[in-house]
C-alpha cells in the first residue's frame, strides 16, 4: 500500500474514533440532562440550568413553596466509589435566627458543606445520628422544636447532610453510586442514567417543609 493510502486510512480511522467519541459524549450529556425530567409532575419548574458536565439544577414551586434542586457528583475522595448527591433547598420566609449543620459520616472532603469553616460545636439531642458532625456558625435554632423531624429525616441512611441557615434549609441526599466495576478497573465514572424518582424526592421535600415550619415557630436555643 502506498504512503498516500496509509495516510488516508489513518485519517479515516481517526475521524471514525472522533465521531464515535462525539456520539457517546452526546448520549452521556443527554442522559445526565434527563435525570430530573420527571419533576415537572410534582413541582412547577420555572428555571432549568446545566453545569459544564451536563448535570441539571431546577428552580420552581413545590406545594406553594419555592424549591431548588441541584445534582452534584462527588469524586474527590480517594479510594472511594464516586457518588451522586441531590441538594434539596427551601428558602426560609421569614428568615430564622441561628444556624445548624448536621453532617453524617464526615470525611473533610464535603466541599458543599459550609460548616468546615464554622467553629461552634453543638451538642446533639439524645437519639440524633451518631458518627455525625454538629456545628453552628453562631447560635443554633431551638433543637427541641426539630427533634422529631431530625430523627425522621436521618432514619433514611441516604441522607448525608441537613443544613439550616437563616435564609434556607437544605438536605443533601445520596441518589446514585457509580458503577463499581467500571471505576475499579478503568477509573471510569458511570452512573445509572434512569431519571430520579420524583415521588421519593417529593416525600423528602414535604418532610423538610415540616421541619421548616417547626423552625419558624421555634426560638433560639
Amino acid at each position: 500500500m502506498s504512503e498516500l493510502g496509509v495516510f488516508t486510512l489513518v485519517i479515516v480511522f481517526s475521524f471514525s474514533l472522533w465521531w464515535l467519541y462525539k456520539q457517546h459524549h452526546r448520549q452521556v450529556i443527554q442522559s445526565r440532562a434527563n435525570l430530573l425530567n420527571g419533576f415537572a409532575k410534582v413541582m412547577t419548574v420555572s428555571e432549568t440550568h446545566f453545569n459544564a458536565a451536563g448535570y441539571a439544577s431546577l428552580k420552581g414551586v413545590f406545594n406553594q413553596t419555592p424549591l431548588s434542586l441541584r445534582v452534584e457528583v462527588d469524586n474527590l475522595t480517594a479510594r472511594k466509589i464516586p457518588v451522586m448527591w441531590l441538594h434539596i433547598k427551601l428558602p426560609n420566609t421569614p428568615a430564622i435566627n441561628g444556624s445548624l449543620d448536621i453532617l453524617v459520616r464526615p470525611q473533610n472532603t464535603e466541599v458543599y458543606s459550609p460548616s468546615w469553616q464554622w467553629d461552634q460545636p453543638i451538642k446533639p439531642l439524645a437519639g440524633w445520628p451518631e458518627h455525625a458532625r454538629y456545628m453552628s456558625r453562631d447560635v443554633a435554632p431551638e433543637l427541641q422544636a426539630i427533634d422529631a423531624d431530625v430523627r425522621t429525616i436521618f432514619a433514611d441512611q441516604k441522607v448525608k447532610e441537613l443544613l439550616i441557615t437563616p435564609d434556607a434549609v437544605r438536605l443533601t441526599y445520596l441518589i446514585r453510586q457509580a458503577d463499581r466495576g467500571n471505576y475499579l478497573l478503568l477509573r471510569s465514572v458511570q452512573f445509572d442514567d434512569e431519571p430520579i424518582d420524583s415521588d421519593q424526592i417529593a416525600a423528602l421535600t414535604r418532610q423538610l417543609q415540616r421541619l421548616q415550619q417547626n423552625l419558624i415557630g421555634g426560638k433560639n436555643s
